[in-house]
């Protein structure tokens, strides 16, 4: 499960510390943050206001405004317009620049009747004066809110004395009128009497209104809302950020982010990393394991040769083919290279066997079967002249159309033409030990029709009795049909794979095609572009890149 961290542990380590630099750097060239915080008390007045209908609240928290409502006011957009026309006059100054460029919030306690204000602002008067224009714009919204509903309740009461009083001295008039027309000193003083008694309620009722009105007239001084503590900018508190400690915090969530995007990819990805995961995915042995050099096929003395750190690599595998066939059966001589894609370098395996073959003796014999993108003769400087379709074709011989590769080439009879048009065995020379040789490819119209045709097998036919080897280069079976006929006319198969190339899945549809083919048996896989620390840990010695003939002189 971790070995997909593991294996990118020191990418993952350097994005941490990237990570962890760009957050040291940030945070140190940032200007300094200060905080102010200042309190609003909601029950200043509550003991002393009388409500709207004259009763005493004596302490009731019923008229004290609800905490969270009130902090919901503050934070809403209704005050924080207000609060910005006020900054606007002071943008003048750094204090009202920084404040209009702060932030402000309210939050309240549950089981308090406090408020508290917090601003941030890029200076310390700033904050100050964001804290206090905040909470001074909240209580004198609160205050004259309380201040305006009294003073409309005293208007009401006046109104209330003023027809009260003209109700009285109307109901005065007519007693007095009916009294004059009344007949005999009984009604007279009847009447008298009622008109004394309504104006003693109506006393009354005048006198209750006017006890109101002083008593509203009262709360007109007090406070309802007040700030606590105002700001001052000597005690606004700086939060300066520690670079330090962001970096560390940075540092950690890089490695965290990196690992996970590095275990993503390794899901997602599911090319063969390790020598194990390629004998894994294609059930079989590495018969050998190539390192990753830039320049496998080098000029010395005039001559290709394979590179030095190849050199031990390919003789294990010239021995793995000497001996690679099965139980009471010969060695294969004609083996198929092919691999699951493009690109993992069989053309450059099978160049360097052929030399390394030469060298140690052998008469060997290259067939470059991939007429589609042939590279052979670039790589070994041979002449790009018509090699393979010319002879399947008839229009040359085998033996003009071999090219050797340093040494001495093999001399095989000319081919008598066969009833297919192609070239016939008739080979009686004994192969010349020592050679290498070529039969380049070269790009034709119809290369699946070409390979399928008898003077194929004629052609490896006619190769592999003049030589010790014939190297079959093939193209990928997986992305061309061109290299199926081939499958059952060689001895053997090696496949060819690249470290950090080849996929799984293609490795398995690969084995899958091989298993449902009839075919020639698979030696086993070649593992190329492989690290040292890689093919070392899997068994293999290189001997710091020297052949074993080379340490053993």
């Amino acid at each position: 499960m971790f070995a997909p961290i593991w294996r990118r542990r020191w990418l993952i380590l350097t994005v941490g510390v990237l990570v962890a630099l760009g957050t040291y750097f940030y945070y140190k060239h940032q200007r300094p943050t200060y905080q102010a915080a200042t309190q609003v008390y909601l029950g200043a007045g509550a003991e002393e206001q009388v409500t709207l209908s004259g009763t005493v609240l004596s302490g009731k928290k019923s008229g004290v405004p609800e905490p969270s409502a009130q902090a919901v006011l503050i934070n809403s957009p209704i005050v924080k317009s207000v609060v910005r026309q006020q900054l606007r006059k002071e943008r003048g100054t750094r204090a009202g620049r920084t404040a209009l460029a702060g932030k402000v919030k309210a939050k309240a306690s549950e089981k308090s009747q406090f408020i508290t204000i917090t601003a941030e602002a890029r200076s310390a008067a700033g904050a100050a004066l964001l804290a206090n224009v905040t909470a001074q714009t909240y209580v004198n919204r609160q205050n004259g809110k309380y201040h305006h509903a009294i003073e409309s309740a005293i208007a009401l009461s006046r109104r209330q004395v003023r027809r009260i009083e003209a109700s009285s001295e109307a109901r005065a008039a007519e007693a007095t009128q009916a009294a004059k027309g009344a007949k005999g000193a009984k009604g007279a003083g009847a009447i008298t009497a009622k008109g004394k008694s309504s104006s003693a309620a109506v006393a009354l009722q005048t006198a209750n209104l006017i006890s109101k009105i002083n008593q509203l007239e009262s709360n007109l001084a007090i406070v309802n809302v007040r700030q606590v503590n105002p700001v001052k900018p000597k005690a606004v508190k700086q939060l300066s950020a520690s670079p330090k400690r962001n970096a560390i915090f940075g540092f950690f969530v890089g490695l965290l982010l990196a690992s996970f995007v590095a275990y993503a990819l390794a899901r997602m990805d599911n090319r063969l990393r390790s020598l194990s995961e390629i004998e894994e995915a294609f059930g079989t042995g590495i018969l050998t394991a190539l390192a990753a050099v830039r320049r496998p096929i080098v000029i010395a003395e005039g001559q290709p040769r394979p590179s030095k750190q190849l050199r031990e690599s390919l003789e294990r595998l010239h021995t793995t083919l000497q001996f690679g066939g099965a139980a009471g059966q010969e060695r294969p001589r004609k083996v198929l290279f092919v691999s699951a894609n493009g690109g993992d370098g069989q053309t450059t395996v099978i160049a360097g066997l052929a030399l390394v073959q030469r060298d140690a003796g052998q008469a060997t014999a290259i067939i470059e079967a991939d007429l589609r993108h042939p590279t052979l003769a670039r790589l070994l400087g041979l002449d790009p002249k018509p090699g393979l379709p010319a002879v399947l074709d008839g229009q040359l011989s085998l033996q003009e159309a071999l090219q050797g590769v340093g040494g001495r080439s093999p001399q095989p009879a000319a081919p008598e033409l066969g009833a297919a048009g192609g070239p016939v065995a008739t080979v009686s020379h004994t192969p010349v030990t020592g050679s290498a040789s070529v039969l380049v490819g070269a790009p034709v119209a119809n290369p699946s029709a070409l390979l399928a045709s008898p003077a194929m097998d004629e052609t490896l036919r006619a190769l592999a009795e003049s030589s010790d080897f014939v190297l079959v280069d093939a193209p990928p079976p997986l992305e061309v049909s061109d290299a199926m006929p081939l499958l059952h006319l060689v001895d053997a198969i090696v496949i060819v794979a690249r470290v950090g190339q080849t996929r799984a899945s293609s490795a398995q549809r690969l084995v899958q095609l091989l298993t449902r083919t009839p075919s020639a048996p698979v030696l086993g896989v070649v593992a190329n572009g492989a690290s040292q620390k890689d093919i070392e840990k899997y068994g293999f010695s290189t001997y710091s890149g020297r052949s074993w003939r080379s340490r053993s002189s």
